[in-house]
């Protein structure tokens, strides 16, 4: 199994715009739900613009607080 996380495919996103389904295949389920959340409120609030897209995963940042 491949090491695809929360951060390639946000860093994909930015990149190229869009993400295939082979790599959403190789996220873990917690990742999963997480980027289409992020996908959801950046499609909403931020116009789909690349750059506003967060580069890190809100759970990781809470265990860091911790």
């Amino acid at each position: 199994m491949s090491n695809y996380r929360y951060e390639d495919a946000v860093k994909q996103l930015q990149e190229s715009g869009a993400i295939g389904l082979v790599d959403l295949k190789n996220l873990p389920h917690d990742d999963l739900v997480e980027l289409f959340e992020e996908i959801k409120v950046w499609c909403l609030y931020a116009s789909g613009k690349p750059e506003k897209l967060p580069k890190e995963s809100k759970k990781k940042k809470k265990k860091k607080k911790d």
